[in-house]
């Protein structure tokens, strides 16, 4: 299965259009990846050599246990952003008489194939056989070495939940990604330095954690399971899912309605509201932290309130610039109805109005209990957003839209951006940075308050602006994506 898998994604790649480019781009990263690997083995091999250059009072295994468990982190939501896991070449395969979960576990084997999984082992394995053997021995080399493959397998683990479950239990997800995180954190505060511990002979904590990576690998297996629709629960639950009867009749409902059920049903739409909020939450959990704290960084205010400005604006930054895009097939019987083009235009402005306000509410309860004196700020973003950023990306969804596919599961599809829309999101950015620094942290959230107040006042006129564009446009855009189908 794993020997299938790989040869129909080789073929798919290769007869693919644009080869040229796709070439192109796969030696680029080849070269990338090439680089990480080997500077990471390099690495790991002459760190004790390289800080006895440096800074000779620095012992390196102290040093890189330190700095293990916060890397792995950084590492695990690198993956929650930029990988994802290989289902789209599996699907063929549920149509021949295969065993289904053999499908699942083939997925689960080459989506262990990432650099993301690679490169952190190539540091690991040299580091450990030649510095943490020297000074623990075999035994503490090995379950240095057991220890980091196990927190590797965690994170990989930890990717393909997300990327397969959020969709289907948001609730369940998050909560099991936040416990397993949690549990490590536990570990590395109980032992007082988690890799210093395994390395002096923790073997019940070495245990713990490959039971951990295991029990995350088993429930990623059967998250692709459910993911792969190869049981009839998951079917009627689907089923169970559509739109409603007013999809035949047109309407705002109707619009709003397949817009939920492109978030529920298709990885891309549902990874950006999904991601929106996690990134999101992270940058105010982690600005307000460290203005709590006072971690001596420069300009902590400034960028705290920029942060805290602009934290409901992924959903409207993001989704919003794919309005058009979105349109494609899906919506050609509704555009034609009486009206269409205008209640499609008002009910892009409702699904992310409704999304803004839900992330508001939940950036709203986080800086109640960090940080309650600057609550205010919620109200200043979710002002801004919708009438400054939702304007600025929908206006930027209809310059030079491209084909999106639905099935992709990064949160960022540079390949379905326009270059405008990115130009015009930007400048909402630059210009409330500019604000903020001009006019001071409090009298810029102001400035920017009251130019998200003129937006919202002015929704009506810009509605209608953005209406009659996708009027003269539509027939082009809907010509130019049933073009690439």
């Amino acid at each position: 299965m794993l020997l299938s898998l790989t040869r129909l994604q080789a073929r798919a790649f290769w007869r693919a259009p644009y080869l040229g480019a796709r070439l192109a781009l796969a030696a680029v990263k080849g070269a990338g990846v090439l680089y990480a690997a080997l500077s990471a083995a390099a690495l790991g091999f002459v760190m004790p050599d390289l800080l006895g250059v440096v800074a000779p009072e620095a012992e390196a295994v102290p040093l890189v246990e330190a700095a293990l468990l916060p890397a792995l982190a950084a590492l695990t939501v690198g993956r929650l952003l930029f990988q994802e896991v290989p289902t789209r070449g599996a699907e063929a395969f549920l149509l021949l008489p295969v065993s289904r979960r053999r499908v699942a576990r083939g997925v689960l084997v080459r989506s262990a194939a990432s650099p993301l999984n690679g490169v952190p082992l190539l540091f690991v394995a040299p580091f450990a056989a030649r510095a943490v053997r020297t000074e623990a021995g075999d035994g503490g080399a090995l379950a240095f070495l057991v220890a980091g493959v196990a927190l590797v397998a965690l994170s990989h683990g930890l990717l393909v939940v997300w990327k397969t479950r959020l969709g289907a239990a948001p609730v369940r997800t998050v909560g099991m990604v936040a416990a397993s995180m949690t549990a490590v954190a536990a570990l590395e505060v109980a032992t007082g330095g988690l890799f210093a511990h395994v390395r002096t002979g923790g073997v019940l904590v070495v245990g713990g954690l490959v039971a951990l990576a295991v029990a995350v690998l088993h429930d990623a297996y059967r998250a692709l399971v459910a993911a792969l629709y190869l049981d009839g629960a998951g079917v009627r639950r689907r089923a169970a899912s559509g739109p409603s009867d007013g999809f035949r009749a047109g309407g705002v409902r109707a619009f709003v309605d397949l817009d939920l059920c492109l978030i529920r049903r298709t990885p891309f739409p549902r990874g950006i509201m999904a991601n929106a909020a996690l990134v999101s939450v992270a940058l105010t959990v982690g600005a307000l932290l460290a203005s709590r704290f006072d971690l001596g960084i420069g300009g902590t205010a400034l960028a705290t309130d920029l942060i805290l400005v602009f934290s409901t604006g992924p959903i409207a930054g993001s989704f919003g610039q794919f309005a058009v895009p979105f349109a494609s097939g899906f919506y050609d019987r509704l555009l034609t109805l009486p009206g269409g083009v205008w209640d499609f235009a008002r009910a892009r402005l409702a699904v992310i109005a409704g999304g803004t306000l839900a992330l508001g509410g939940l950036h709203l309860g986080v800086v109640l209990v960090l940080a309650p004196e600057a609550a205010w700020l919620v109200g200043v973003s979710v002002l801004f957003s919708l009438g400054v950023l939702a304007p600025a990306a929908l206006l930027g969804s209809t310059l030079g839209p491209k084909p999106l596919d639905v099935s992709e599961r990064l949160m960022f599809n540079y390949k379905a951006q326009s270059f405008g829309a990115q130009v015009l999101v930007g400048a909402t950015g630059a210009g409330a940075g500019a604000a903020l620094l001009l006019a001071g942290p409090e009298q810029g959230a102001l400035v920017a308050a009251g130019l998200g107040a003129a937006g919202v006042l002015a929704m009506p006129l810009w509605l209608r602006a953005f209406a009659r564009r996708i009027d003269r446009r539509r027939h082009a855009v809907a010509a130019r994506f049933r073009g690439a189908l």
